[in-house]
């Protein structure tokens, strides 16, 4: 029964609780100017939790629900900036699952070898014009986001915590 027990644990953590650590670098276009942070995500079956310890920030979203914390203390968003980070939340949990039926739905997807390029349909063009993912061995290296306000954010996916 333990080895059972053990065993859909570790099935489990293979499925839905991968960790990585990464670096993730924000172009503002308006002032020219980018910023560099360092953090962990755990992907977990029914959300995702990124920490940012430099910045001493967190963010978890589960269940449809975000919450954001500075300082250890939770910090209220308003409602445009909660919505685009789940939807932004939402891509990342579908690129992490792989689920390609759900992401040609989503998105027009071109792919080379390496690289696969997304463009998205729906509301979520809105804010993003389009992703560039990077994959070496079927394991994501870069994700690439470029923003409708010329902004980009690049997060490259260092090494997977173990």
């Amino acid at each position: 029964m333990l080895k059972i027990l053990l065993q859909l644990l570790i099935y489990s953590n293979i499925l839905f609780g991968n960790s990585y650590y990464f670096s993730e670098v924000r172009y503002n276009f308006a002032i020219d100017k980018s910023v560099e942070h360092k953090g962990e995500i755990d992907f977990f079956e029914d959300g995702l939790r990124i920490l940012y310890p430099d910045a001493n920030k967190s963010l978890e979203y589960k269940n449809e629900s975000l919450i954001y914390k500075e300082s250890n203390k939770e910090v209220e968003l308003n409602e445009m900036q909660s919505q685009q980070i789940m939807r932004y939340f939402d891509i990342l949990i579908l690129i992490h699952k792989g689920d390609d039926d759900l992401m040609s739905e989503m998105f027009e997807v071109n792919k080379t070898s390496t690289i696969t390029i997304l463009k998205p349909n729906g509301m979520i063009k809105n804010y993003i014009s389009s992703m560039e993912l990077l994959k070496d061995k079927k394991k994501l290296k870069y994700i690439k986001l470029f923003l409708q306000n010329s902004d980009e954010i690049t997060i490259n996916i260092d090494d997977e915590i173990r």
